[in-house]
């Protein structure tokens, strides 16, 4: 029984229910009366207001996550591969070219992303779901973490999220009509999703994966979509393979040899790829109970496992092979697998779980679903300086609080914008977005390449004062030429103040001066 093509007699129910039907009552005649577009457009811009005020006010006692300070080192070269792929430097170029280096801009740009991944998405759901299916769809979305409470950082995983939906929208356009345009955007965007983070290999895998199957499959590789396809990503990826070639891996085969692959015994590896896969579907359990309030029959579920069509069942595979992969790689190669890197991996799910016409989608079940999504948001918002309160006062980065100031303090002594600084790496990790031009001395600060780099841009030291070997090396600079202030900061935030951190900031001018040293308290 499906609701598309008919009005479903109006039902006046009581209690609990009919509040929230008179609730939702506007929602509903909001999407009787307009197009498409525009409730589409209205929805992703509530979306960005209201997680941009979730964001700047639970984010309110800290600086910027030290991934956004990696993302502004790397910006300042534009190049083809960095430790991760370069689409997250590339991003942080384009943005700040426009909007000022400031906190509300960084989190401007992390909602903007999901933004546009949604947008993209709806046109994706929008191919193979009616209306109200692809607005219940979105809405499903909306209430994945990873999705919004989980963005409030820039990184190589939120950033490949409209990518990667891109890339399915073309592919499934290709796979259905052929066209070579659909096919060459498809490959184009995968790569492009790869440029994000190599997890995105593992939608190229599905990709592969789901061009071989399904009944389809004769005549889309007789046609030239395929071709096309791999030829979209072969010119969009080849920058990077020459980069990676050239650099032999560079800092990403440095990363991912040091940080992302482990040492595992098999049945330690095969429990890690249990628990990812426990903690992707958690991640998925909103849109999951919604299906389950629409009383699914059997014969919607039994669509679900194995769906009629080539177009469900190409999404069916385009969904599973990009989440289950990794959980098998895991096994054979042992690395940090997570489910937080499933960011982009759920733009079919609603295809999935809404597409039966077993299953009835009206304007009322969309209405409800956009109430439960304004109240989890709302109640977010109402929160968020309770979450600004504890990271504040019980956060695990203590050090967050003081990025700003001690860079702001560091520009003041040094009297011109710092060009090199080296210190304790749990502050100075926080210190290059509030440091514009700014650079880590990569030598030792007393070698003699370190001293020529000194002579020749200056230096500013920041040392924690509980961090005796970088102190000493600070003094030594400072003998060498240069002044120190030692500074006390606390951040407070609605009348709660965090701990007291001390620090010991050391500056020596490109031009030297006679050693001084001040104090300060802040």
């Amino acid at each position: 029984m499906s609701s598309a093509g008919r009005e479903l007699p109006d039902r006046t129910a009581s209690g609990f229910a009919g509040l929230i039907d008179r609730l939702g009552q506007p929602g509903r005649n909001f999407i009787d009366e307009h197009a498409e577009g525009t409730i589409v457009l209205s929805a992703l811009a509530a979306f960005v207001v209201l997680w941009m005020v979730f964001d700047v006010v639970s984010l309110a006692s800290v600086d910027l996550h030290p991934d956004w300070s990696e993302a502004a080192l790397w910006a300042h070269n534009f190049a083809f591969g960095y430790k991760h792929p370069p689409m997250t430097a590339w991003l942080f170029i384009l943005w700040f070219a426009v909007f000022p280096r400031q906190d509300w801009a960084a989190d401007l740009l992390n909602v903007m992303v999901v933004a546009a991944g949604l947008g993209v998405t709806w046109r994706l759901l929008r191919d193979h779901l009616d209306k109200n299916r692809a607005l219940l769809g979105l809405v499903a979305l909306v209430l994945i973490p990873l999705y919004d409470i989980k963005t409030a950082i820039l990184n190589a995983n939120t950033v490949m999220i409209p990518f990667w939906a891109a890339a399915l929208l073309f592919y499934l356009r290709a796979r259905g009509g052929l066209g070579s345009f659909d096919a060459f955007l498809a490959g184009a965007f995968a790569s492009l999703a790869v440029f994000g983070k190599y997890w995105a290999l593992f939608l190229v895998a599905g990709m592969a994966v789901a061009s071989v199957a399904g009944p389809g499959t004769r005549r889309f590789w007789r046609s030239s979509a395929p071709y096309v396809m791999a030829l979209g990503a072969a010119i969009v990826i080849a920058p990077h393979v020459w980069w990676f070639v050239s650099e032999r891996g560079g800092t990403s085969y440095t990363f991912m040899r040091d940080t992302v692959m482990v040492s595992q015994s098999f049945g330690a590896a095969l429990l890690r790829s249990v628990h990812y896969l426990i903690n992707a579907v958690a991640y998925a359990i909103v849109p999951i109970l919604f299906l389950a309030a629409l009383r699914p029959s059997r014969a919607a579920l039994a669509e679900m496992v194995w769906p009629p069509g080539d177009d469900r069942r190409q999404a069916l595979l385009l969904l599973l092979v990009p989440l289950v992969l990794p959980a098998l790689v895991n096994v054979a190669i042992p690395y940090r697998l997570t489910a937080d890197w499933t960011y982009p991996n759920w733009a079919l799910l609603p295809v999935i779980l809404y597409a039966s016409r077993d299953i009835v989608v009206d304007e009322r079940t969309v209405a409800r679903a956009g109430l439960v999504a304004l109240a989890v948001t709302l109640t977010a918002i109402v929160v968020s300086p309770v979450v600004a309160y504890t990271r504040l006062t019980r956060g695990d980065d203590q050090y967050r609080a003081h990025f700003r100031q001690v860079a702001e303090l560091a520009d003041r002594l040094a009297g011109e914008p710092v060009q090199l600084f080296w210190g304790s790496p749990e502050i100075a990790a926080g210190l290059p977005f509030y440091l514009p031009v700014a650079r880590p001395l990569m030598a030792d600060p007393l070698s003699a390449d370190g001293r020529a780099a000194i002579n020749a841009h200056g230096l500013v030291v920041v040392c924690l004062s509980t961090d005796a070997l970088c102190r000493k090396t600070g003094a030594v600079v400072a003998d060498a030429g240069g002044h120190a202030a030692n500074a006390s900061f606390t951040r407070s935030f609605l009348g709660a103040s965090g701990q007291p951190m001390n620090f010991e900031i050391t500056v020596v001018p490109p031009a030297r001066a006679p050693a001084r040293t001040t104090e300060t308290s802040q």
